[in-house]
């Protein structure tokens, strides 16, 4: 869905219904139209409507739980999530980025710093997923079937490896530092979240796609700088 700036829309899913209502009405009074959700069958039934541009989900929603909604939001389509929890552990953290949330905001937050982080994922978008298959020797990432293939085996990948290699891959040669790869793909900072998760990430990719993951074909390091996604066999 295409919208201008001021039309965007929010779908609100909480079950707790003050959160939910202070919520809507604080994004309402900033120019959001926003939508709202009671539980995890009900979120996934309005994400399907295909007329939101972000979700913000709790994580503790009945029915379905919050893991699995993103699961299945994340395996359906690229529509934008912010996870909402109360947990603030760096694991916690990581898990849920893992499964493929754009952001993670522990409660109780700040509404408009909640409305800072809409507007950040939002402006970032995902310029990445127009292009839908990406080939590099026997490396083929079919955005559609959300698949890696490598030499014709099938690679399972998490959902934020597959954003990571999917990035890197649409523009291969390019260097990006851990900051950038922070922002561009998990929609944060250094401030909000530690560089080592990319780190953590590029060496599971490696494990996972390389032949050789001490001298890697595909995903290599800059040395001071960052990474990139190339072909040859140069580091």
């Amino acid at each position: 869905m295409t919208m201008t700036e001021d039309e965007r829309t929010v779908l609100v899913a909480e079950d707790d219904q003050a959160s939910r209502t202070a919520t809507r009405l604080f994004l309402q009074r900033v120019g959001y139209h926003v939508g709202e959700a009671v539980d995890g069958p009900s979120t996934l039934r309005e994400a399907s409507l295909g007329r939101y541009d972000l979700v913000l989900l709790d994580l503790g929603l009945p029915g379905i739980d919050g893991d699995e909604v993103l699961s299945r939001l994340r395996r359906d389509g690229a529509l934008p999530v912010i996870v909402l929890t109360g947990r603030s552990e760096e694991s916690e953290r990581i898990r849920v980025l893992d499964l493929g949330a754009d952001d993670y905001v522990v409660k109780p937050c700040s509404l408009p710093e909640l409305e800072a982080r809409i507007r950040a994922v939002l402006r970032r978008g995902h310029p990445a997923h127009a292009v839908n298959k990406v080939e590099h020797g026997g490396l083929v990432i079919d955005r559609a079937a959300h698949r890696v293939e490598v030499d014709g085996r099938t690679v399972d990948l998490t959902p934020k490896e597959f954003d990571l290699l999917a990035f890197l891959a649409t523009a291969a040669e390019q260097v990006f530092s851990r900051e950038e790869l922070l922002e561009h793909v998990w929609g944060s900072t250094q401030e909000w979240q530690d560089p080592a998760t990319v780190t953590e990430h590029i060496r599971r990719l490696r494990l996972k796609l390389e032949p050789d993951p001490a001298q890697p074909r595909w995903l290599h390091t800059v040395r001071g700088i960052g990474y990139r996604f190339s072909g040859t066999e140069d580091s």
